[in-house]
């Protein structure tokens, strides 16, 4: 036990100053042989912030977490203890990416470049007109491409593009491309405007030759 270097009062293990004659003891408090080794409460470091209980300290010299019980402000290698970093909240899904609809959701999916869904479209509709915004020709498309691809390759796309039609009465999906369309194709196939092609759960288009799309059932 450390004795005071003035008037020789037996000091605890973690005393700064002595309780009896008032004398400052910095070297004693600072030094790593003032204070016993203290063992973590955990293995864990600075990366798993999540895993430490209310209250812990990490020293951000040697990585050891001590708990709330663990009274002194300093480790046993001699670095003052920090509070753990917080943890990280989960990464936000990338602008304009919307989640996977709920099972039995007929739906368009959308997808980029990359061949990644961009976007899925539930088809709530009877229906669903896939196109270009122009407001000033009084066109609101419903799934409008304008939103989510290049000016570019949106513009391969027409205004009016095609119809996803949804029959209540049999309970199936069919696509309608529109007259002036810049192409339409279904799976392999391209296929001729103003008639009505059968849509399964995974049929594939293309429209404009360029922007890829799926009919789905999720």
């Amino acid at each position: 036990m450390p004795l005071c270097s003035i008037c020789g009062e037996k000091l605890g293990p973690y005393a700064r100053i002595c309780h009896i004659c008032g004398t400052s003891l910095p070297d004693m408090a600072d030094s790593a042989e003032a204070r016993p080794a203290a063992k973590p409460v955990m293995p864990h470091g600075p990366s798993s912030p999540a895993a430490c209980p209310p209250g812990s300290r990490l020293c951000p010299s040697c990585g050891q977490m001590f708990g709330p019980e663990f009274t002194d402000n300093y480790c046993a290698c001699g670095t003052e203890l920090i509070e753990p970093p917080a943890a990280k909240e989960p990464a936000a899904a990338p602008a304009g990416v919307e989640q996977r609809p709920a099972g039995g959701t007929a739906c368009i999916v959308l997808f980029g470049p990359d061949k990644k869904p961009l976007r899925y479209f539930p088809v709530t509709k009877d229906a669903v007109l896939i196109g270009r915004l122009d407001a000033v020709a009084g066109v609101f498309p419903d799934i409008d491409v304008t939103e989510f691809l290049d000016q570019a390759s949106a513009r391969k796309v027409s205004r009016q593009h095609a119809l996803v039609l949804r029959s209540r009465a049999s309970k199936t999906f069919s696509l309608r491309p529109l007259a002036g369309n810049t192409g339409t194709q279904i799976e392999a196939d391209m296929v001729p405007p103003l008639e009505d092609h059968p849509l399964a759960s995974g049929t594939r288009l293309i429209l404009g030759g360029a922007v890829r799309m799926k009919f789905e059932i999720t």
